[in-house]
């Protein structure tokens, strides 16, 4: 797809359930998208439970986050008082409002109050996948009949489903929803990780394998540490950097680094830096930004073949994959690359050209298209 903003100019408002400042892929995604359709000559307001409103990106504060875990995972159930949202309706619609696009919108509950009040024609995109209960040893949580309902809610009343991937596509299905949500990943500008890339000039010194990320449960940081701990020969000299923030699951290994919580710059100075980039998440992943980051870097990422990274793996990147939860084969794949550099170059350059086809430039305007169709379903 070419990067052609062509069509209608639209006033469209974006609705994140996270702070936009915290770090994460959800956030990356709509910053990105937006940053590119203003380059369009669109419009643009971003709503997210922030402490302040942000002018430079056209981020307006709304409501107030409380991070809380569940699923092995962190997130912020927001909320916003009813002079607030008011409020913030008004100014939208005197901006004039078009178009809302929600952000996994069954994250409670500061979207939903929004797209509640404005009323306007409405996508959203679900970026999480729903939790995956095998019916014959287990039954759904109160959580997971939320979610489950909150699905079919949505899916009756929104002009266009999106989903980043074939992964929670098939878990759509098994709702029984027709039709089911579209496939579209979710993008992001690749300039900043692209001119990090030394190319061939990569650094001198111990192989460097880095873990980009929090330190939660969900993520796989547990497996790493096993890896580190039953590395090899070939290993012994390399050098790990964990880089995130959270409490790891486990002691500082020997031949590791700790970088808390780093800032956008530092983050992809580190990815560039390293060799290879390991993403250990076992489960609930719908697609792989941190994959796609790490390749347009040049940097080689070694992924738990979960249903999410899997779509993103294709290609040359499926060997680079491994069994959920194996430390011993991730020790195995990272000592491989270590050995092998012709092998590793090779599959750098794969990875730079592969995650191309996600940048915003590419996929943008297979947004606007969504965007102006939901508005022809209500003209």
């Amino acid at each position: 797809m070419a990067d052609d903003g062509a069509g209608r100019l639209m006033r469209i408002v974006h609705v994140s359930p996270y702070p936009m400042a915290r770090p994460g892929g959800v956030q990356s995604n709509i910053r990105d998208l937006c940053a590119w359709l203003e380059r369009q000559g669109h419009e643009v307001r971003i709503l997210a439970p922030d402490a302040q409103d942000d002018a430079a990106t056209r981020r307006i504060a709304l409501g107030h986050a409380r991070e809380v875990t569940l699923h092995g995972t962190e997130f912020e159930f927001s909320y916003a008082g009813p002079l607030a949202l008011s409020r913030a309706a008004r100014g939208l619609r005197d901006w004039g409002a078009e178009l809302v696009h929600l952000h996994t919108p069954w994250t409670p509950m500061m979207p939903w109050q929004l797209w509640r009040k404005l009323r306007l024609p409405s996508v959203a995109t679900f970026h999480a996948t729903l939790p995956d209960i095998d019916p014959a040893t287990a039954k759904p949580g109160l959580e997971d009949r939320f979610i489950a309902r909150a699905a079919r809610y949505y899916h009756r009343r929104l002009a266009a489903l999106i989903v980043p991937s074939s992964a929670p596509q098939a878990q759509w299905a098994r709702l029984g929803v027709t039709p089911l949500p579209q496939i579209l990943p979710p993008t992001i500008n690749l300039a900043d990780w692209r001119a990090a890339d030394p190319g061939t000039a990569r650094r001198a010194g111990p192989f460097r394998v880095i873990y980009l990320g929090r330190f939660e449960a969900r993520k796989g940081v547990d497996v790493l540490l096993s890896a580190w701990a039953q590395r090899p020969a070939a290993l012994r000299d390399a050098e790990l950097v964990l880089a995130g923030r959270g409490a790891l699951p486990g002691p500082l290994p020997e031949g590791a680094r700790l970088v808390s919580d780093p800032d956008r710059a530092a983050a992809i100075r580190l990815v560039a830096e390293a060799d290879v980039s390991v993403a250990p998440a076992g489960w609930g992943e719908s697609f792989g930004l941190v994959l796609i980051e790490a390749m347009a870097a040049g940097t080689v990422p070694v992924a738990a073949a979960n249903a999410g990274y899997a779509t993103v793996m294709t290609g040359a990147g499926r060997d680079l994959l491994f069994e959920p939860g194996d430390a011993a084969g991730l020790a195995a794949r990272l000592a491989e690359l270590a050995t092998g550099p012709a092998r590793l170059a090779r599959l750098a350059d794969w990875g730079r050209a592969h995650a191309l086809d996600y940048d915003v430039s590419r996929v943008g305007p297979a947004y606007l298209r969504v965007y102006e169709a939901a508005l022809e379903t209500r003209s």
